[in-house]
């Protein structure tokens, strides 16, 4: 403001005296700012905005004092008010001396370093710092003492009183904004910080006191004078005040001592362990650990320890647990904000692994670093507010999770009931409270409730089946326990009642005689049913007698009721099947089994032979003896002579059926010997034929019709057996015969026309074909192809690599129908342009229409598959159809497999 408006007298405090070059007021003000946003718990963003702010201002500084070393100037200090400047005693009107840029400097360095949490860094902050603060104190003494001299005289070459005083105020506010650091936290942190502080006052307020004194005594009584004065009283002041502060603190120590031992003397007495801890920090301000100070009586007794061997160690020693239970965040806490830490039933563990051992813990703040932690062992409280807890929730559980209701009666009222009311009267508990006992009562039973009432009076006990009516006029029937309620003193207090619903147990009694009833009934129809039954039953006696039969069994016998009974069953028995079923009869009688089955023979009354299937079960004793044979007979000779028939009929079949495999077995040699085997030169040709396992109608051929035209077909005719197959046959011995001539071979759109006027599938048992027919062009490397009904051929064509991936795949597409299915029907031919190397793959459904276990073979997954047949490394075609018989679950194919390769030069 004094440059911008040309006042002097706002520049400088005495004529006379150096005034504040505007660079100086600048780099202040921008360290004030740097200090500024770094205060309190600044971002990491405003952090490095003062440090920012701090290298600027030492940037300027350390320019500065380079342009003073080596005389060279950069005209910087003209940029501000550089007419008023001019007027300046020096060469370098506008720049600070060099005293204040070397403070500045370091002062810039110091506030830059404020923040860095680096193992050296709070070395380099503090040594900044104070060395930063020295040049201002002496010219501030030096201004004081009139020693003007020492800082330079000359305008704009020395420090004025200004300078000095903000530097040293800023300094200051560096050494604020880290109060965790030394010299302030070593000050906090000491017992006798008040002797310190003083010995500080002395030393920065002597010098002060003099220089302030010498001022005024020079004008009144002269320099000579005024110099001798001010030291004389400037000592006399300050040695009264070290005096009367030296007893004051003589009286305070006294007293000091006499509390001290009073409190020693109570915390000793006190049966809760007590200790005085100071704090350490890290280099971040927080409390990492505690020392010992004093302990009393009750804290050594629990630790176990002399107090020579407590006082000065760590707390982390003496009690490890401290660490791992997060008491070490309480400590910081209550340093750091002052409040007390009350913690009940804290989990102090130590090494002994019980886990119900609870401490109260108080924590306060007794110093700048020092805290008193005292705690009491309430593990026993604890345990047993754990056991009253327990119990209360056991009971809690036990009446919210009971059946039954249990009541308190006085006066006929209810005065208290369990939550399952609700289960059983359908209203909650809250809602029967006060009311008499007399409205769950039906009105008809009135009176039996008035009679238990006056039995319960007078001192009996009530247990018998109730009936109750709950919220909603439901009657349920219950079974009541009541009896008197005496107090703890032994006085009768109305009536303890407990019921529970027994609608079931009465519905099971009521459906108990029910069941009789129906028993009676189904013996009386089962009865009838035996005596009516188309099969033989009957009950024999454990020797082998019947004694109940009934007529099927008779007709199946040929003998009247009075005269079977009179048999046994060994006796009506073939002679060979007695032995197998008298050891069936045994494992009955013995134990061993519960019922078994059989097909034997028996004897008629007229002496033929019968076939019989005969199941038997046993009715046992109480001591698991059979009381009777349950024995059922159906008459199977009827179904066994079928049988016998049908095994007959079955062997002829049999034979048939393997003379027809062996015909169809020789029918595919055939086919499979009458296919090509390959072909070599500028084309080559692998194949392969696998018949299915029932024969169909695959059929293929390839072959130079000339020497710059291949012919190669595939055919696949619909269904299976010898049909397909000698269709088939017949369709490729045409193609090979010469019987269309060659012009027609070489356009497949004629050709296929050719064959489906010849080959409507009404003339040939409704049986068509698909086929794939191209002929390839050798000169002109272009293959023309049709696709009738068949599966897309594939062109596979290698890429560098010599991978599966870097194979590309080209479907042959498919447009015409198949051949025979209508007789004007269209085959459209498409001409591929075929690349050096490339391979095209020809093949029947029956490789690609695989079925697995989760569906059929996808297109992907076989198109994926075959592109190893194009890598040197790849498949060979055996390998390939060893692959695709390998993915059937039965290892077989459900139609012929053909698969036809070419591979072009």
């Amino acid at each position: 403001m004094g440059w911008s408006t040309g006042n002097d007298a706002l520049t400088r405090t005495n004529p006379a005296w150096p005034p504040m070059l505007p660079w100086t007021a600048l780099m202040l003000a921008v360290l004030g700012t740097a200090v500024l946003v770094q205060s309190g718990t600044p971002s990491a963003g405003r952090v490095w905005a003062g440090r920012g702010l701090a290298a600027a201002v030492g940037a300027i500084a350390l320019l500065i004092l380079i342009e003073r070393s080596t005389g060279w100037g950069s005209g910087l200090d003209q940029v501000w008010f550089a007419e008023a400047l001019r007027n300046l005693q020096t060469a370098w009107p506008g720049r600070p001396g060099g005293q204040v840029a070397f403070s500045i400097l370091l002062l810039s360095v110091a506030v830059a370093t404020a923040r860095v949490e680096r193992p050296r860094s709070p070395v380099l902050w503090l040594s900044c710092l104070l060395t930063a603060m020295v040049m201002p104190w002496i010219a501030a003494l030096a201004y004081l003492f009139r020693s003007v001299a020492l800082v330079q005289i000359a305008e704009s070459a020395g420090m004025a009183l200004t300078t000095s005083l903000i530097t040293m105020l800023l300094g200051a506010s560096t050494l604020a904004l880290r109060s965790e650091r030394n010299p302030i936290a070593w000050m906090r942190s000491r017992l006798n910080r008040g002797i310190l502080l003083r010995l500080v006052g002395i030393f920065v307020g002597f010098p002060v006191l003099v220089g302030l004194f010498l001022r005024v005594l020079i004008r009144v009584v002269g320099e000579d004078v005024g110099e001798t004065l001010s030291t004389a009283l400037g000592t006399v002041i300050l040695g009264v005040t070290t005096f009367y502060l030296s007893r004051r603190e003589q009286r305070l120590i006294d007293a000091l001592g006499a509390d001290r031992a009073v409190l020693r003397a109570t915390a000793d007495g006190m049966l809760d362990p007590q200790m005085l801890l100071e704090a350490v920090r890290d280099s971040g301000g927080r409390v990492r650990d505690v020392i010992c100070r004093s302990a009393n009586h009750a804290t050594r007794e629990f630790l176990g320890l002399a107090e020579p061997d407590v006082i000065g160690r760590s707390a982390l020693e003496l009690m490890p647990s401290i660490e791992s239970s997060g008491l070490m965040a309480h400590f910081d806490q209550c340093l750091t904000y002052g409040q007390a830490v009350m913690l009940e039933d804290f989990p102090l563990r130590d090494e002994t692994p019980d886990d119900s051992r609870r401490f109260d813990i108080r924590v306060t703040r007794a110093g700048a670093d020092l805290l008193t932690f005292s705690w009491a062992d309430v593990s026993e409280r604890f345990r047993a507010a754990q056991r009253l807890t327990a119990s209360e929730e056991n009971y809690r559980l036990l009446v919210e999770n009971a059946d039954d209701v249990v009541s308190r009666i006085r006066d006929d009222v209810f005065t208290w009931v369990t939550p399952s009311t609700e289960t059983v009267l359908g209203a909650a508990a809250q809602h029967w409270l006060g009311r008499p006992v007399r409205e769950i009562i039906p009105v008809d039973d009135l009176p039996a409730h008035t009679a238990r009432w006056r039995k319960l009076g007078e001192g009996g006990e009530v247990k018998q089946r109730i009936r109750v009516v709950t919220s909603d006029g439901a009657i349920h029937w219950v079974h009541l326990y009541a009896k008197p309620f005496y107090d703890a003193a032994g006085r009768r207090d109305g009536v303890t009642a407990a019921f529970r619903l027994i609608d079931d147990e009465v519905a099971a009694e009521q459906e108990l005689e029910e069941t009789r009833h129906q028993k009676m009934i189904a013996e009386q129809r089962y009865r009838r049913s035996v005596d009516n039954a188309a099969i033989g039953m009957c009950l024999v006696a454990p020797d082998g007698r019947f004694y109940e039969v009934n007529d099927a069994l008779c007709r199946f016998f040929g003998y009247d009721a009075e005269s079977l009974k009179r048999k046994t069953w060994q006796e009506l028995t073939a002679p060979e099947f007695i032995e197998a079923d008298q050891k069936n009869v045994n494992d009955l009688l013995d134990g061993r089994a519960d019922s078994y089955r059989m097909v034997k023979q028996y004897i008629h009354a007229d002496g033929h032979r019968i076939w019989g299937d005969l199941s038997v079960s046993c009715v046992r004793n109480d001591d698991g003896s059979v009381q009777n044979f349950i024995s059922q007979i159906t008459d199977i000779t009827a179904v066994v002579a079928a049988d016998e028939r049908n095994q007959v009929l079955a062997r002829r079949l049999q034979q048939q059926s393997d003379r027809m495999a062996a015909e169809l077995q020789s029918a595919a040699a055939y086919v499979a010997s009458i296919l090509p085997r390959g072909l070599d030169g500028p084309v080559r040709v692998e194949s392969r034929y696998l018949s299915a396992q029932e024969l169909g109608g695959d059929c293929f051929d390839y072959a130079w019709i000339d020497e710059e035209h291949l012919l190669v077909y595939l055919i696949d005719v619909s269904g299976h057996g010898l049909e397909s197959a000698l269709l088939s046959v017949s369709l490729h011995n045409l193609l090979r015969s010469g019987s269309i001539d060659r012009e027609t071979l070489l356009c497949p759109d004629k050709a296929l026309a050719e064959l489906n006027r010849r080959f409507q599938m009404g003339q040939h048992g409704e049986h068509y074909f698909t086929m794939w027919f191209g002929v390839y062009e050798a000169p002109t490397r272009t293959l023309r192809y049709i696709g009738a009904g068949c599966p897309p051929a594939l062109a596979l064509n290698a890429c560098d690599g010599g991978s599966a991936e870097a194979v590309t795949v080209t479907e042959l597409p498919v447009e015409s129908m198949p051949v025979g299915m209508f007789e004007d029907a269209a085959f459209p031919s498409t001409v591929y342009s075929v690349p050096q190397g490339c391979r095209i793959l020809i093949y029947s459904d029956g490789a690609s229409e695989i079925l697995l276990a989760g569906g059929q073979l996808p297109q992907a997954e076989f198109e994926k598959l075959a592109t190893k047949l194009a890598v040197p490394e790849g498949l060979t075609l055996d390998g390939f159809v060893e692959t695709l018989r390998n993915m059937s679950p039965e290892g077989a194919f459900e139609d012929d497999c053909s698969l036809v390769q070419l591979t072009f030069d």
